[in-house]
């Protein structure tokens, strides 16, 4: 059909439409959505799947003087999204472009010595401003990226029963196994466990439990105290292997803690006297903060697993007990060790320790282990991975500096271990290449208060240390920033429909193109380099189109450009791939009784001398665009809301369908709304057989657009149920 009559043709029938559309809230309920154009579209909705996100981190950690940090924004998984430097006197700042899916991230600040400080962040606006300093502020953000952030229950979901203290010293029966959620403030609750056990969830402040009576026999009881709840309880004996007690709260218990069965702690749990663990192979977990006013007794064969805090005012590990110490451990008094203590970050003994028997403490990758004095080992210490430290401030009991020299049973220190010590000590205390020193190098966590001072190198000079330089052997670079992130299996798309002014049948497949960029930028966060990976999924239309991408940058700063053409006549950097998709595939590959072809690659490259800052040059698709080359250069479609580059023919703006309005800054939109190109934080998109309307394989997409993309935000990527009609997609 000609370019003419399609013109024609598209405005009869959108006057057609428009005299007899229904609203959305109909279509949807009758079923009724068949096309794109039978969806109403938000005022303003520009088809976005991802927002513009500013964030501006401050540092005020003063250890390195103003020294360079360096800032790594990642999404939930892992992956990188930006990364740059920062210091006491100058904040890092970027902008990226978030899949509007991606809720919150991590932002991570990495000092010249290695050490982390992390930080979750809620992404509840279009600008994050945050300052990070030498320690997290919080137990549970120091954890490491391998652990997991427990998630609280709550009283509104998964309740068998649900009880509303209305007074206090009201009973409550639980049993036959159900979970009995009891919310309350201020009120004192009496607890009886019956034939079959059950679950007692503990939602409300100031609650005090008591008179707990456990007659489930064998049955599995618990007691979870949810997040933002107070609770209290008197001295308390769980003393079978099926008794759980979980904690997300504030938990007290006024007595002795006894326990044969499990203990979580992930929020904050005190206990005023005693705490024992007696368990049988049963593993009690700390990942938030402990204190013990009495003895921690770890016995039988339990292991305690502290990630988080933990200050106990004596500490004894007996028969088969192990602790496994993640984060800190601090003894006010004494630590008794009978078995094995195993320690990856720090512990500090405020008064005397004691290895007895055959009994180990274990360091692995720099840890620290501090007491004041050391009175006992017939054990010992032993080390392995980076150097770790043991350092006593106090006196080292002189028996066990005479055994050291009489004999070959005094080598004590083992392994890559570091001994601090006031005065020298016999060579005898040393075996396997442990010494003697406090100079040691131990950076600084939210867990560790490390030790000594780092040494900083910086090879090419630029300010970066060497550690911390994506490029260390070269001043004019030094981080690598990535859109849509740095996973290797990351792009995103962009797909066109190029019948521009005039609606096409949205299939949106004439034009497909993955890609994913690097944008490399020196030490003081300005753009010197973008690279640039495209590639050619599909040209499912009929005419011969071109392709290019508009950076926001001067034409005049671009140089060494590879892989693509610097286009003349522009005023800003355009770099265009083609002018002929006919020439550059052979096949649509939208069609299914064609032969499938591999997609095209093109890698890009090109340098900006005096380059604009991070900040302003972003993180994201850029301008993206095709143009068809049988009407000429200046015909060109970009995504909603982009504009056109200088060589577009304005002209073409309110032909046909298109309804942009350069003096309102609108671009490529129709009347109702509609788009010719939609752009997915994906790379391998499926996208539609030829003829296909892209809302009929794209189910959620209807849901998405009338929600004005607030909800259904991964509607291109989930694969769950009622998300897909695959019969109307393109499979390679």
């Amino acid at each position: 059909m000609s370019y003419k009559h399609l013109l024609t043709y598209s405005l009869i029938i959108a006057s057609v439409f428009q005299a007899c559309k229904k609203t959305d809230d109909q279509l949807l309920a009758n079923g009724d959505i068949n096309k794109l154009t039978d969806v109403i579209v938000p005022e303003g909705f520009l088809w976005e799947s991802s927002r513009d996100v500013t964030f501006k981190v401050a540092v005020t950690d003063t250890r390195f003087s103003d020294a360079t940090h360096i800032i790594a924004i990642y999404t939930p998984d892992g992956k990188l999204l930006s990364k740059g430097s920062a210091s006491t006197d100058a904040s890092f700042e970027t902008k990226v472009y978030v899949p509007s899916s991606i809720t919150e991230v991590y932002v991570i600040k990495t000092a010249p010595d290695n050490s982390t400080v992390n930080k979750k962040v809620e992404l509840s606006g279009a600008e994050v401003n945050i300052s990070l300093g030498a320690i997290n502020t919080t137990v549970s953000s120091t954890k490491s990226g391998a652990s997991t952030f427990a998630t609280s229950p709550d009283c509104n979901t998964g309740c068998t029963q649900s009880v509303s203290l209305t007074s206090s010293g009201q009973w409550i029966t639980i049993d036959g196994g159900k979970t009995v959620c009891i919310s309350g403030s201020n009120k004192i609750v009496n607890l009886t466990f019956g034939n079959g056990g059950g679950i007692a969830r503990l939602c409300g402040t100031d609650l005090t439990v008591q008179n707990i009576n456990k007659n489930a026999g064998s049955s599995a009881i618990g007691f979870v105290v949810t997040n933002g709840s107070r609770v209290s309880f008197p001295g308390l004996e769980f003393d079978r292997a099926t008794h759980v007690f979980s904690n997300y709260g504030t938990a007290k218990f006024t007595g002795n803690l006894a326990s044969s069965g499990t203990v979580n702690n992930y929020g904050d749990l005190t206990v005023t006297s005693d705490f024992n663990l007696n368990s049988s192979n049963i593993t009690d977990t700390n990942e938030g903060t402990i204190s013990v006013g009495g003895t921690m007794n770890v016995n039988s064969t339990t292991t305690f697993e502290n990630k988080g805090s933990a200050t106990v005012n004596n500490l004894q590990i007996n028969g088969g007990g192990i602790v496994n110490n993640r984060c800190k451990l601090l003894v006010s008094n004494s630590l008794m060790n009978n078995n094995l203590l195993n320690n990856y970050s720090y512990v500090q003994v405020s008064g005397n320790t004691q290895i007895n028997g055959s009994a180990q403490v274990n360091l692995y990758d720099a840890s620290y282990f501090k007491t004041k004095d050391l009175d006992k080992i017939t054990g010992g210490f032993s080390a392995s991975g980076s150097t770790s430290m043991v350092k006593v401030t106090g006196t080292i009991n002189s028996n066990l500096i005479l055994d050291a020299q009489q004999t070959s049973n005094g080598q004590k220190f083992k392994g890559n271990l570091r001994v601090c010590y006031g005065s020298t000590l016999p060579s005898g205390l040393f075996k396997d290449g442990a010494s003697q020193g406090c100079d040691l190098y131990i950076p600084a966590t939210g867990c560790n208060p490390g030790n000594g001072m780092a040494t900083i190198v910086d090879s090419d000079g630029d300010g970066v240390a060497d550690n911390l330089d994506d490029y260390p052997n070269d001043a004019s670079k030094a981080f690598n920033n990535y859109y849509p992130n740095a996973a290797a299996d990351a792009g995103a798309t962009i797909a066109f429909e190029d019948m521009w002014p005039v609606k096409g049948d949205y299939d949106m497949n004439d034009v497909v193109f993955s890609y994913k960029l690097k944008v490399i930028t020196n030490a003081g966060n300005k753009v010197v380099q973008v690279d640039g990976n495209y590639e050619l999924q599909a040209r499912g239309g009929i005419f011969q189109n071109g392709f290019g991408i508009e950076f926001p940058v001067k034409r005049e700063l671009i140089g060494d450009v590879t892989g693509g053409s610097l286009e003349a006549g522009q005023e800003k950097a355009v770099i265009t791939l083609f002018d002929n998709t006919h020439s550059e595939m052979l096949y649509y590959n939208t069609r299914l009784e064609e032969p499938k072809q591999t997609a095209k690659s093109y890698n890009i490259s090109f340098t900006i001398a005096n380059g604009p800052s991070l900040a302003s040059f972003g993180l994201g698709e850029y301008n993206p665009f095709i143009w068809n080359k049988n009407a000429g250069r200046g015909s060109e479609i970009h995504l909603p809301g982009k504009t056109p580059t200088t060589l577009a023919d304005k002209s073409l703006f309110g032909t046909g369908d298109d309804r942009s309005n350069v003096a309102a800054g609108k671009y490529y939109l129709t009347a109702e709304g509609y788009p010719w190109a939609i752009s997915v934080p994906v790379k391998n998109f499926v996208y539609p057989l030829e003829g296909k309307d892209i809302s009929t394989a794209y189910l959620k997409l209807p849901n998405w657009i009338l929600s004005g993309g607030t909800q259904y935000t991964d509607w291109y990527a989930n694969t769950g149920s009622g998300y897909r009609n695959s019969v109307n997609l393109f499979s390679k």
